[in-house]
């Protein structure tokens, strides 16, 4: 649900090759994205079309480094344009649950994927804004995982999301348009806050940087600030606060060359035409925190 489609990518190839095999998803008529299935659910905005399954991709049929159980539905940069009439659409008064049907276009079609394949686990990725169709996802969720950088817009947006998302400090005069009211009046369950990845850190002895931790320290009070306003959007009172290592080389391989991390051996990987080395200490302590993430899905 991200336009830029930068995972799209990396699921189908990596970077270049991945570019190549999405354009080819964008041009088949009807487009094979998550584009093609919102033009089908503007035409029938009400109910499902019954073709929700066909979007759904097996990740190495188009990338051989990935696993079989692997499925995704590609991006697509139209989300933008897509923004406006799904808006319209939600906004009509007739029918009267015009805005619900709407904002569970994608819910719907992972609910059908669901039935089609057992113990299936969805991650949806969003990119940093809160377009329409960022609130179809939030509503197609039930756990967020918030990364942020040790920036002070990671700290900002950790309140934003209480705002937007929840409506903690709306303020009176949008209260009663804001997405969570709507959410609620028309039985839509939100997602809770479940881990906060602090990103990129950089690490001396397996702690981030003194910059780093001050700068996380203004995440973890912002989310605090939120735990304290409405415990029940998070999704429990564990700490949700994880330090991912900056990956260096390892992400730019993961990257380039659309390989899983399990793949990622030690020694030199071509990138354009140029060798890069993947080190074991920077792979060590990724792949380390990177289990601690999935232990805590």
């Amino acid at each position: 649900m991200c336009p830029q489609a930068n995972v799209s990518e990396v699921v189908l190839g990596g970077n270049g090759k991945g570019a190549v095999q999405l354009e080819k998803l964008l041009d088949a008529s009807p487009r094979r994205t998550i584009g093609g299935y919102l033009d089908e659910r503007i035409s029938s905005p009400h109910k499902m079309t019954g073709n929700e399954t066909n979007y759904l991709l097996r990740a190495c049929d188009y990338n051989a480094n990935l696993d079989e159980n692997i499925y995704f539905i590609a991006g697509d940069p139209s989300l933008e344009i897509q923004a406006e009439a799904i808006n319209q659409i939600a906004g009509q008064t007739l029918p009267s649950t015009s805005w619900a049907n709407v904002h569970q276009w994608l819910k719907d079609i992972l609910s059908a994927i669901a039935k089609k394949y057992d113990n299936a686990v969805f991650f949806i990725d969003c990119n940093p804004s809160f377009s329409a169709y960022t609130e179809l996802a939030i509503i197609a969720s039930d756990r967020l995982i918030v990364p942020c950088s040790a920036d002070g817009s990671s700290a900002r947006a950790i309140s934003n999301i209480g705002q937007l998302i929840y409506g903690i400090n709306v303020p009176a005069a949008y209260a009663a348009v804001s997405f969570s009211k709507r959410a609620k009046d028309n039985g839509l369950s939100l997602p809770t806050i479940h881990v906060v990845p602090l990103n990129r850190s950089t690490q001396y002895e397996q702690k981030a940087s003194k910059a780093f931790s001050a700068m996380y320290d203004a995440i973890k009070a912002r989310t605090n600030q939120l735990y304290q306003k409405d415990k029940s959007i998070f999704s429990s009172a564990r700490s949700v606060f994880l330090d991912i290592p900056d990956a260096h080389s390892v992400s730019v391989v993961t990257s380039h060359l659309g390989l899983p991390l399990h793949k990622i051996k030690l020694g030199k990987y071509k990138i354009h035409s140029k060798d890069t080395q993947v080190p074991k200490d920077s792979l060590d302590r990724y792949k380390t925190a990177f289990a601690d993430l999935v232990s805590r899905l």
